[in-house]
Formats: C-alpha cells, structure tokens, sequence
C-alpha cells in the first residue's frame, strides 16, 4: 500500500450516522469530520468531509495534524473498483501559524 501525509485540520467532528447495505441488509455506522486542507505552511487550501475509520474514530477531535493515507481499491458503493486514499493515522501538530477558521 502507498501512503502518502498531509496536513489537516479537523474543525467539527460529525455526529455518526448509521446506514444500511443495499447488499445484505446489514446495518453499519459511517464517521466523519468537517475538515480543512492546510499546505505546508498552514494555509488553508479547501474544506470539506473526511471519512474516518472505525479503528481512529476515538482519536479524531479537533485539532491540527499530520495524517497519513493509503491508498487502496474501493470494495463498496458507487466508487467501487476506484483507488481512493483512506486515513490511516493521525499526528498532533502545533498550531503555530496554522489557518484559523472563519
């Protein structure tokens, strides 16, 4: 698996929603947090959703980080078959100099 960093801010986490399979029925819950794109310098570059993985919904909470992604295949919904990079860890940074939100 690539994996790649960048830097972020998480300005709210979102409450969870639980959904339903189209395939089998089953119910699952997704996580999300509203989330800022910051270049290196810490300017903000856009904002929007991030998906978080069961295995760091506990870690997520806002802040400024550095987080890892890999990329992988899709194996579910409409972006099945697509690569697309899925967070895989998050690192604490300083908030010196990072974009402050609206």
């Amino acid at each position: 698996m690539s994996k790649f960093t960048s830097m972020i801010q998480v300005l709210k986490v979102d409450e969870p929603v639980e959904k339903t399979s189209p395939k089998d029925q089953s119910k699952y819950m997704v996580y999300t947090a509203q989330t800022a794109l910051l270049d290196d310098d810490g300017k903000l570059e856009k904002v929007g959703r991030l998906r978080i993985p069961e295995s760091l919904r506990e870690t997520v909470k806002e802040g400024i980080f550095r987080a890892s992604f890999a990329l992988e295949v899709a194996q579910w919904g409409q972006s099945k078959g697509d690569v697309i990079a899925s967070l895989v860890g998050l690192m604490p940074v300083s908030q010196k100099g990072a974009a402050k939100p609206a």
